[in-house]
């Protein structure tokens, strides 16, 4: 009896420790959102759960349809945002300043700060919106000290080319929500893998803007291609190539 309760001692903190995450390392993809949530915005969860290092993390599909009036948005005191275009262009105002941006820009938006997206031309603009929420106690004053929110138009991104293709810089800074956050945009060359496979303690998240990609998960191996997003747990192996004709380009970021 007494063997039996040390053992149920040990494994079950095991399998609670087992079970945190419910968010699986694999391949999602694009889903044209449809229900609107806010005037002339519609939102679909492409997918969302608890991972190493957050309590909670949801990506979702959006698109924002033209109209002559401002959607005033607030990020929750408890969250921080990512917004990333997928297509088109979308009118972005956060604090004293307005940004109009195209597909590859991004924003980063702290807990609880004010902004407003608006689409002003015919076509609707697409975007991602990652939002989560750390386990770790949040740190307002480091997210605004490293810089607060931010805006990065990828235009103005310079591109560094080198032996396999090239890579964008965005950012690697800490959030209030993560100790270091990093986001580049890699271009690979046909037929070239990034690197072999490779774990880092750092969760990870590849978006695919073009051409056809091969990731390796593990044993597992997935084909993907324009829209399709990889989520990479901690400490998984991976491994991506450029599975077609040209050259391939996606975003990584990395979140801790």
């Amino acid at each position: 009896m007494k063997k039996t309760i040390s053992l149920l001692c040990i494994l079950v903190p095991f399998f609670v420790i087992a079970q945190q995450d419910s968010l699986s390392s694999g391949m999602y993809s694009w889903k044209e959102p449809k229900k609107k949530n806010n005037r002339n915005i519609s939102s679909l969860v492409l997918f969302e759960g608890k991972v190493h290092d957050m309590d909670w993390l949801q990506m979702s599909a959006n698109m924002i349809s033209p109209s002559k009036t401002k959607n005033n948005l607030t990020v929750p005191e408890n969250e921080e945002h990512l917004i990333i275009i997928k297509s088109g262009s979308l009118i972005l105002a956060v604090k004293d300043s307005t940004y109009s941006i195209g597909a590859g820009s991004i924003a980063l938006l702290i807990p609880g700060e004010k902004f407003s997206l608006q689409k002003k031309d015919y076509d609707p603009c697409k975007y991602y919106v990652m939002k989560y929420r750390s386990k770790r106690p949040m740190d307002a004053a480091k997210g605004k000290t490293a810089g607060g929110s931010l805006v990065k138009d990828w235009s103005k991104i310079e591109f560094k080319p080198h032996d396999r293709g090239g890579i964008r810089n965005f950012y690697e800074r800490p959030t209030a929500m993560c100790k270091r956050f990093e986001m580049h945009v890699t271009t690979l060359k046909e037929g070239i893998k990034s690197h072999e496979p490779h774990t880092h303690r750092a969760e990870e998240i590849v978006l695919v803007i073009d051409n056809k990609t091969e990731m390796q998960i593990g044993d597992k191996f997935y084909k993907g291609g324009e829209g399709s997003i990889f989520y990479l747990g901690s400490n998984v192996s991976h491994a991506i190539k450029n599975d077609g004709v040209g050259t391939c380009t996606y975003f990584a970021f990395q979140f801790e």
